[in-house]
């Protein structure tokens, strides 16, 4: 679907959008406030490495903006030439993770390898974190997988360190029937040390930990404390860690399918999105799914599609187009602009969107002659972008027909 009708004049106002409650969850469940993360890419470029982590970590999760995977990879570069495993973990799957000539699998296993040093290190000086990160990999990387080791880091961030996320990751490591590594009695005694290690770790004011306790709680079998969890989930989004408004949304729509209650999740939703985009789409999706006896601010349903947009909801991009005939000269330029960033910036772009896009600017151009040479120029590295693209699905062989027509009369 393409926009049809400009208007005469495109205003961009990506600025005009409220300002977003960011922060970042780490995952010892303590919460880095917002100031501290709108410091954290001077602080970064001064060299400091725990600044370039929580900058990158800012960055790949749509922390009140959206995704800005180059930018990310770069403040992850920095944070592991600062001595940060987790650092040199994150700039290796981004590495891994691409789908076109950015695929650096060399680097990524430069970096994992420098990342399992790190963590090697620092896990035995008894940081748990370390010991956690370090299990992760050897569960889930192919090149280094040995999940005996992993079970024996987990036990000891569990037991010894008192690291309630792997007590976690150590419970389901073990308990799976089809695990390699299948312990019952000790996968028991790591479930029997989540609820304690977490409840301890909430208390100390770790937010995070408050709403992963509340999600265990939740997805165990048998009975519910909806009271408990609720209670969690509460104490972890006052403190704006914002998985926990999350959950209480969740929990809402478990318990009360009233007006009212679409109003509660609405209103935890809403908090969530602002501070983080991955939470965008939900919220959208509610208010899609409004009562009738509810009216639902077109504009604001928009920026939640442009926010998911960004955060690599692909989805909520193309719903960007449904309202085209009713958008306004900023809204038109918002459409235009958060395609631009969805092709250029998101880790995995379809060529859809990358083509997409160009077409945007195509159609502006046409449509208003002062803007068109530099429009004309835009879509040509749009379209250049979309053939760097694999053809994923069915969508693509046409983006690419599209990219390839344009540049050879252009």
């Amino acid at each position: 679907m393409r926009i049809l009708t400009w208007l005469a004049a495109i205003v961009l106002a990506w600025g005009a959008m409220p300002p977003a409650a960011a922060q970042v969850t780490m995952p010892d469940g303590s919460v880095i406030p917002s100031d501290v993360i709108d410091g954290a890419g001077a602080a970064c470029k001064a060299g400091k490495a725990d600044a370039c982590l929580v900058r990158g970590l800012a960055l790949t999760s749509g922390i009140g903006e959206g995704i800005e995977i180059d930018l990310a990879a770069a403040a992850f570069r920095s944070a592991c030439d600062g001595g940060l495993g987790m650092g040199c973990e994150q700039e290796a799957d981004i590495a891994a993770r691409r789908h076109d000539k950015r695929q650096d699998l060399k680097l990524a296993a430069e970096r994992w390898a420098r990342a399992r040093t790190i963590y090697t290190a620092s896990c035995e000086a008894g940081n748990p974190l370390a010991c956690h990160r370090l299990a992760g990999m050897l569960t889930n990387n192919s090149a280094m997988a040995d999940k005996p080791r992993a079970v024996t880091l987990l036990a000891r961030a569990c037991f010894d360190l008192e690291y309630g996320p792997s007590c976690i990751e150590g419970s389901a490591l073990t308990g799976l029937s089809t695990s390699a590594v299948r312990d019952p009695a000790l996968a028991a005694r790591f479930e029997a040390a989540v609820d304690p290690t977490l409840a301890a770790a909430c208390e100390e004011g770790r937010l995070g930990a408050c709403a992963m306790l509340g999600d265990w709680l939740l997805g165990r079998l048998g009975p519910k404390d909806i009271a408990r969890i609720a209670t969690l989930a509460d104490k972890a989004c006052s403190g704006e860690a914002v998985r926990g408004c999350a959950l209480a949304a969740d929990l809402v729509r478990r318990t009360d399918g009233s007006a009212e209650g679409w109003d509660k999740r609405n209103a935890y939703l809403d908090r969530a999105c602002a501070a983080q985009w991955g939470y965008c789409s939900d919220l959208a999706d509610l208010m899609r799914a409004a009562p009738p006896i509810r009216s639902v601010d077109s504009g604001l349903l928009f920026l939640a599609d442009i926010k998911a947009c960004l955060a690599e909801a692909e989805e909520h991009c193309w719903r960007l187009y449904e309202p085209a005939a009713r958008l306004n000269a900023n809204e038109l330029g918002q459409l235009v602009e958060t395609f631009d960033q969805a092709c250029l910036h998101l880790p995995r772009p379809s060529a859809e969107i990358c083509a997409s896009a160009a077409s945007n600017h195509l159609e502006r151009a046409e449509a208003l002659a002062a803007s068109a040479v530099t429009d004309r120029a835009a879509a040509r590295r749009l379209y250049q972008r979309a053939l760097e693209l694999p053809e994923a699905n069915e969508d693509n062989p046409t983006a690419h027909n599209e990219a390839r027509a344009f540049l050879a009369g252009n």
